[in-house]
C-alpha cells in the first residue's frame, strides 16, 4: 500500500512575516484544498480555513483570498498572493486589515510575508507561536 503525497502546504513564520501586527497571523497555513480546485488559508489547524482563493479552480495569476476574516484580533484581514508557486517552494503574499487589537495602535495595518514551503516552523519557533 502506497502512502498518498503530503498536501502541498506553506506556513507564515515569524522571520519571514512583517508589518506591526503580521506577527498575529504566524503559524497560519495555506494548503491545497482535497480536489485540487483551490487553496485555503487556514488557521494554525489546518482543518479550520479562513478564506479560500476565488473561483472554482486553482488561480494561475495573483490572487486574493476571499472572504476577508477576523483573526487574533485583527479585523477584516486581506491575504494577497504573488503567482501561484509549486509546492515546495516558498511562496510571497500580502496582508492588510482594517482595524488591529492594541490600544494606541488601531486602525488599518499592512505588511508582506514569505510563506515558507512545508511546516515552516523550526522546534523552538512552534512552541514560541503555540503561546501567541
Amino acid at each position: 500500500m502506497s502512502t498518498p503525497p503530503p498536501v502541498p502546504e506553506w506556513t507564515l513564520s515569524a522571520k519571514h512575516t512583517h508589518g506591526t501586527f503580521g506577527q498575529l497571523l504566524v503559524g497560519c497555513h495555506i494548503i491545497l484544498n482535497s480536489t485540487k480546485t483551490a487553496y485555503h488559508f487556514t488557521k494554525r489547524d489546518t482543518g479550520e480555513v479562513l478564506a479560500h482563493s476565488p473561483g472554482t479552480t486553482l488561480p494561475t495569476a495573483p490572487f486574493t483570498f476571499t472572504p476577508p476574516f477576523n483573526y487574533n484580533g485583527l479585523t477584516g484581514v486581506v491575504i494577497g498572493m504573488k503567482l501561484p508557486v509549486a509546492a515546495g517552494t516558498n511562496w510571497a503574499g500580502s496582508w492588510s486589515c482594517i482595524d488591529s487589537p492594541r490600544p494606541g495602535n488601531t486602525g488599518p495595518q499592512t505588511g508582506d510575508f514569505t510563506a515558507q514551503a512545508g511546516s515552516g516552523l523550526g522546534e523552538e519557533e512552534a512552541a514560541s507561536s503555540a503561546k501567541a
